[in-house]
């Protein structure tokens, strides 16, 4: 696979003598027929001449880089192909992102994607010692109020079609999930409040599996009638502790669309100045698995 994604630089690094090795052999495989000079890789990675020259030298004798004969030119090697991406390379990466996560939230961490009506857990690490685990497979209906990072973004008919699920809710319900959503579109990440309403509802849906139907839309019902969905910032700003349930947070596809959705879960009390914190952890995971999704593929 090819890719015009830019290598990384905003990660300190302890070896720059090696990224500058992966740089090359980045720039050449974006385009594994084209050949660059010289001159062209040492201006696009701004790197010395000499030491573009070197680390070009010895990938040469090690066949992953070929010199043209009789243009100088350099392209990627033979040898090369051998290395080619194992199956699930991706998802191991992927994997070892949730769990150093995992550690820093204390939590269980899920990658949701999205299928149909549903948000479908497809990887899960850590525990949250407050919650029973959710295992792969564990699903969330798309009805109001859940699935409140995946919707935010979808078009102004399918979020209300997301609200017309759950079947009649006060007027209070749907005014508070318009701007809920819109706190989320700027936030960047959905907030679960833990209530003990909201802990009985979640513990049947375990059992349900989220399959969309007449229980299901009564139970996303139960939660709109019987609890404050989310947080607003000026909700957040009283120096309190709320007990969190979870955040979660989209992932993006190069064109701009969610198709997986990140939750962090840890069903204890934070204090309202370390939610935020927590949500950028978030956030900066998501954007990981986006990158590498992007770069790599999905395989």
């Amino acid at each position: 696979m090819t890719t015009n994604a830019p290598v990384q630089t905003d990660r300190r690094s302890s070896s720059p003598p090696t990224d500058r090795v992966v740089a090359i052999m980045q720039l050449l495989g974006r385009n594994p027929l084209r050949s660059y000079s010289l001159a062209e890789i040492e201006r696009t990675l701004e790197i010395s001449r000499a030491t573009a020259h070197a680390i070009l030298s010895a990938l040469v004798g090690h066949d992953w880089v070929v010199r043209d004969y009789d243009s100088g030119h350099y392209s990627c090697g033979p040898a090369i192909a051998a290395l080619a991406r194992p199956a699930g390379a991706t998802t191991r990466r992927i994997r070892a992102r949730l769990g150093e996560l995992a550690d820093t939230v204390h939590g269980q961490v899920l990658l949701f994607e999205a299928r149909d009506e549903a948000l479908v857990a497809i990887e899960t690490v850590g525990s949250a010692p407050d919650s029973p685990p959710a295992a792969a497979g564990f699903t969330v209906p798309l009805v109001a109020p859940f699935g409140r990072e995946f919707i935010a973004f979808a078009s102004p008919d399918e979020q209300q079609a997301w609200l017309d699920r759950v079947g009649p809710t006060a007027h209070a319900f749907s005014a508070r999930m318009k701007e809920v959503l819109a706190q989320v579109r700027t936030r960047g990440y959905a907030i679960e409040r833990r209530t003990r309403e909201f802990n009985r509802v979640f513990a049947a849906m375990h059992a349900l599996s989220g399959e969309i139907d007449a229980i299901t839309a009564r139970l996303a019902a139960a939660v709109a009638d019987l609890t404050v969905v989310d947080f607003l910032d000026d909700e957040l700003t009283d120096g309190r502790e709320h007990t969190i349930a979870s955040l979660s947070a989209p992932i993006f596809t190069p064109g701009g669309a969610v198709a997986k959705t990140l939750s962090a879960v840890l069903v204890r009390p934070v204090p309202a100045d370390a939610v935020a914190a927590l949500g950028a952890e978030l956030r900066r995971a998501a954007t990981d698995i986006e990158y590498m999704i992007a770069t790599y593929g999905e395989a």
